[in-house]
């Protein structure tokens, strides 16, 4: 079973004492003192230093440069260690840089400062020649380049200390020209400033009960939201013409950018981490039990589930809804065969519409399936307590620690066995598995460890009857099928995804004030009305996104 974070339940009469739900968030410091107006959509504070992703590092160093591809620093930086309740790899105020990742910076601001100034293709593209002397020719790049570094203008006296900084590199390089020499310099002090490796945000005015961003802090969170990297020419010309404090043309830009293919990498990148997609790397059925089973299973899976989330959100611009519901998804010939797919297929992936009857959105899918699965059995548990935290935002507590497998029963179903198992009258497990975790898990055992239908289990039909609270009430389902329906329409599921968002979009962790926003946006994604795209669109252009908290600079 897996654990999370204790919190305080708001109980209903049937699940007293076992998970918080949808909107409970963690108690901060002064949460008591927090007067949120309800139904309107307010900033929460969040840290002024975002620090960017090895991702985003990457990605800006690609684009500051105009490289043709990664440099593979980012692989040599220190990993981070992320919080427990962080499901995405971005809360910027958690991310911290101690002395191996600055050692790991100033490596690699030497390495990309040395390739620029020797590949006179970068250099000329950096710093082009226009005219003027070389130390003319120097200013202009600290301007042009600083700003795109820096993701703002450079202030006169930041211009003046670059070029004091390019003034004094002559013969710091052997027999590089003093041209060459001072702005490889520069360039080693502008890749290691904080300015680059954070978002800095300064905007401290505050107008209406907010702090409005400035409109290069708005271009900055916007493309990192939406591209993970620094904001593109078109971006910044609209920063620097004052045009992103209007939300219209905010809007404008998010929906250029949610159409170009750097975004598709983010929201593919955020369904990963969000559906634990890594952890498919540990799909390994037996091969006693499933000798046909492919040996490669996780990774095919890990790509049926790239293909399914690009040809939902992109291919077709859908919601939600469809991700949860869509019997359609991507085989080769080993992922049809664990379908039951007929035709022929090779090892390239095609398209297929599965029997809707069995198959229903990215939960009946292999991935989450044997991902959630022993190497023998279907684990309903870890089925039941993922759906239930991720997917639902029910919040379980964590479990004893000296919780012991299941006996083996002479003659039981899997289902039995872990009912009898957990369900015990009076027992600690009793009432979270009884009306949460196992009536959550308990519709998929028609799917073995593999993610191949099934009707018998051990000589016995397959139960898959259950009743999980869907929005806080116990709901009768038949199967997974079914579950996915419920899911569908459930308000707390679509809350759940918006919250999740929200999270990802603006770096930390959700907070009491995001509860309006995400429930403005959670109607439209049930209703079918907002896509997964425009959703996304609507928090970027959200008061709670293009503003700041006035909390953060009266504490």
């Amino acid at each position: 079973m897996r654990r999370s974070t204790p919190l305080c339940s708001l109980a209903l009469a049937c699940l007293v004492g076992c998970q918080g739900f949808v909107g409970d968030t963690p108690s901060r410091p002064g949460d008591g003192e927090r007067r949120i107006p309800e139904g309107v959509v307010v900033p929460a504070p969040q840290t002024r230093l975002a620090r960017l992703t090895h991702t985003q590092w990457e990605n800006t160093v690609i684009d500051l440069f105009g490289f043709d591809g990664p440099t593979g620093l980012s692989e040599a930086l220190r990993a981070d260690s992320l919080p427990g309740e962080a499901i995405f790899d971005n809360p910027g105020g958690a991310l911290d840089v101690d002395e191996v990742l600055w050692s790991g910076y100033q490596r690699a601001a030497g390495v990309l400062a040395e390739r620029a100034t020797t590949d006179e293709a970068i250099f000329a593209r950096i710093a082009p020649e226009t005219g003027g002397d070389d130390r003319d020719r120097a200013t202009r790049f600290v301007r042009a380049f600083g700003e795109r570094a820096h993701r703002r203008p450079l202030t006169d006296d930041e211009v003046s200390e670059y070029v004091m900084l390019y003034d004094s590199a002559s013969g710091l390089y052997g027999a590089t020209d003093d041209l060459h020499s001072g702005v490889r310099l520069v360039l080693e002090a502008m890749l290691q400033s904080p300015f680059l490796l954070y978002r800095v945000e300064l905007s401290s005015a505050r107008e209406s009960g907010t702090i409005p961003l400035d409109d290069h802090e708005i271009a900055s969170r916007l493309s990192y939201a939406l591209w993970d990297s620094m904001p593109d020419e078109e971006l910044f010309a609209a920063a620097r013409a004052g045009m992103l404090s209007d939300p219209e043309s905010v809007a404008v830009q998010a929906r250029r950018m949610v159409d170009d293919p750097r975004a598709e990498a983010v929201f593919v990148r955020f369904h990963r981490q969000l559906f634990d997609v890594d952890d498919f790397e540990g799909i390994a059925p037996s091969p006693d039990r499933f000798p046909d089973a492919p040996r490669d299973l996780g990774a095919l899976a890990a790509e049926e589930h790239d293909r399914f989330v690009r040809e939902i959100v992109f291919g077709r611009d859908g919601g939600y809804r469809d991700l949860l519901t869509s019997p359609d998804t991507f085989v080769n010939a080993e992922l049809a065969a664990i379908y039951g797919v007929p035709g022929s297929f090779g090892e390239a992936m095609e398209l297929v519409t599965l029997d809707p009857a069995q198959r229903r959105g990215v939960f009946t899918q292999i991935g989450f399936l044997a991902s959630n699965a022993t190497q023998t059995s279907p684990d309903p548990i870890h089925r039941g307590v993922f759906l239930a935290e991720r997917i639902a935002c029910v919040h379980i507590d964590a479990p004893p620690d000296d919780i012991t497998p299941p006996p083996v029963i002479e003659g039981a179903t899997n289902r039995e066995t872990v009912a009898n198992h957990t369900e015990q009258p009076g027992s600690r497990c009793a009432g979270c598995h009884a009306q949460i975790i196992n009536p959550f898990g308990f519709p998929f055992e028609s799917y073995d460890a593999t993610g191949a239908w099934r009707e018998i289990d051990n000589g016995q039909p397959v139960d898959t009857t259950g009743s999980p609270p869907i929005d806080g009430v116990p709901t009768p389902v038949g199967g997974a099928v079914e579950l996915a329906d419920a899911m569908a329409e459930s308000t707390w599921v679509h809350e759940c995804y918006v919250r999740h968002w929200v999270e990802r979009t603006m770096g930390r962790h959700a907070e009491p004030e995001d509860q309006a926003l995400v429930s403005q946006l959670a109607e439209g994604s049930r209703d079918g009305s907002l896509s997964i795209r425009e959703l996304v669109v609507q928090i970027v252009t959200s008061r709670a996104f293009l503003h700041r908290s006035t909390r953060e600079v009266s504490e």
